[in-house]
């Protein structure tokens, strides 16, 4: 070939990929956290496993952290300098004195999606003085479930009992047994969790709120530190979210690894939901901050007075956006 083409060729694959060909470069590890084996974190799982971070020059292990308050420790740490989480507990830890902020957010729709319950409650108000499950205090479960709760017009605090439970498989048992009467499921673990007998009690996607729940979360100074490794990651993470909502089966495969289950039939629907609701440019949810904000502002007064541009940093997505980069792999 000649050297005008292979100039060519190659300034071509940086405009459109953003990247040069492998053996430029070493790549660069990086640790990521997630905090769910539900079809909430696929795109991610996907970008690891159909090798979009392996493209984009990095070396990720995904890091297992079973909530968003175990999260939060890791990323001030610097353990896992990225994590996807719900974006709740790093606004509370930002307002606390942390500069964590969110990098984009997979979805303005809640995962955790469904409060149910068991089938002796029929009706909301059979509800009031039961106990319900979260994963841990602080965490996405626990701050979706306490929304929920005041949508429907019962006092978290007062009218149940909240309980530390673990994360859907333990909560999920527990429902069964009637360790606890209600939780939050995901639409694929609500699926499930029907075949022994449930009463859904709010669809929260009909509530027409944005909340956080899927989001990218990392530092001010691990970002002010490493903006090309963030920008990689970011760039990654949209071509991952790109092939997971266009390539179903490589997809589900993916995901039957790691939410370890072979049943077809969740898989498919956790599939469908996530698809869908995926956003294909991930702006973090401005709303979902702000809807987040005035929960906390219940028992932190400082929230009420914040800025929300305090909490996100949206460059990266805007840039890919704005580049035509993420129109370019839909086309």
């Amino acid at each position: 070939m000649r050297p005008f083409c292979q100039i060519f060729f190659v300034a071509l694959g940086v405009f459109f990929f953003g990247f040069l060909p492998q053996g430029t470069s070493a790549p660069i590890k990086l640790r990521i956290g997630y905090s769910t084996f539900a079809a909430a974190d696929s795109g991610l799982w996907v970008a690891k496993d159909l090798g979009t971070f392996e493209k984009n020059g990095l070396d990720v292990e995904l890091i297992f952290i079973r909530s968003s308050s175990i999260g939060v420790p890791a990323l001030v740490s610097g353990s896992t300098p990225i994590t996807i989480m719900g974006g709740t507990a790093a606004i509370r830890s930002n307002l606390a004195g942390s500069d964590l902020v969110l990098l984009g957010s997979f979805k303005k729709l809640p995962s955790l999606a469904f409060l149910v319950a068991n089938k002796k409650i029929a009706r909301i108000e059979d509800l009031k003085g039961k106990t319900v499950g979260v994963g841990r205090f602080g965490g996405a479960t626990d701050y979706v479930t306490r929304l929920a709760l005041k949508k429907l017009g019962i006092d978290p605090e007062r009218e149940v009992k909240i309980r530390q439970i673990g994360n859907t498989p333990e909560r999920t048992v527990a429902l069964q047994t009637g360790a606890i009467d209600a939780t939050v499921l995901s639409p694929e673990n609500k699926f499930a969790a029907e075949r022994f007998g449930i009463n859904v009690l709010l669809d929260l996607r009909k509530l027409g709120v944005e909340i956080l729940n899927t989001d990218i979360i990392s530092t001010r100074g691990f970002i002010q530190k490493n903006e090309e490794t963030i920008h990689r990651f970011m760039r990654a993470m949209v071509e991952g979210i790109h092939l997971f909502k266009t390539n179903k089966k490589k997809s589900i495969l993916v995901m039957s690894q790691y939410m370890r289950t072979g049943d077809s039939k969740i898989l498919e629907v956790g599939y469908d939901y996530e698809a869908e609701v995926y956003e294909r440019a991930p702006y973090p949810s401005i709303a979902g901050i702000q809807l987040a904000l005035e929960e906390i502002a219940q028992e932190n007064p400082a929230a009420r007075k914040a800025d929300v541009r305090r909490f996100f940093d949206a460059r990266w997505v805007q840039e890919l956006d704005k580049s035509g980069f993420i129109d370019a792999l839909y086309r």
